[in-house]
C-alpha cells in the first residue's frame, strides 16, 4: 500500500468513526425527545384529570395507570405521612397534619362512594 493510499485510508476510518458517533448521539436525542414527549403527555393527562376533578368533583379511573385512583390517591398520603415520620420530632407538626389529610382524603372518597384499599385502612405507626 502507497503512503498516499494508507493515509487517505487513515482518514476514511477516523471520518466513519465520527460519523458513527454522531450517529449514535442522534439516536440518543430522538430517545430523549421521545422521552419528554411521553412525560410532557402525563403532565397533560395529569391536568385533564384536575381539571375534571376541579368541574364535577369526579375522580376518573385512569387505563394508563397499574392501580385505581384511589389507591393512588391512598399511596401518595400515606407516602406524605412516611416522609413527614422521618424528618423527626421536630416535624410532629407536619406528621399530624399529613396524617389529618390522609383521614380527610378516605372520608372524602367513602362520602363520594369510592373504596379505600384495605391495605390503607390501618394507619401507620410512628
Amino acid at each position: 500500500m502507497h503512503p498516499t493510499e494508507q493515509t487517505e485510508l487513515g482518514q476514511a476510518v477516523i471520518g466513519a468513526y465520527f460519523e458513527e458517533r454522531i450517529t449514535r448521539a442522534e439516536r440518543g436525542v430522538e430517545a430523549a425527545r421521545a422521552a419528554l414527549a411521553q412525560a410532557e403527555a402525563r403532565v397533560e393527562r395529569r391536568r385533564a384529570e384536575r381539571d375534571a376533578y376541579q368541574r364535577d368533583g369526579s375522580l376518573h379511573p385512569s387505563s394508563y395507570e397499574r392501580e385505581p385512583v384511589e389507591a393512588e390517591l391512598c399511596q401518595w398520603a400515606r407516602t406524605r405521612i412516611v416522609c413527614a415520620a422521618l424528618d423527626g420530632p421536630a416535624e410532629s407538626a407536619a406528621y399530624d397534619r399529613a396524617r389529618a389529610e390522609e383521614k380527610a382524603l378516605h372520608r372524602w372518597l367513602r362520602e363520594h362512594g369510592r373504596p379505600v384499599p384495605d391495605r390503607f385502612e390501618n394507619p401507620p405507626r410512628n
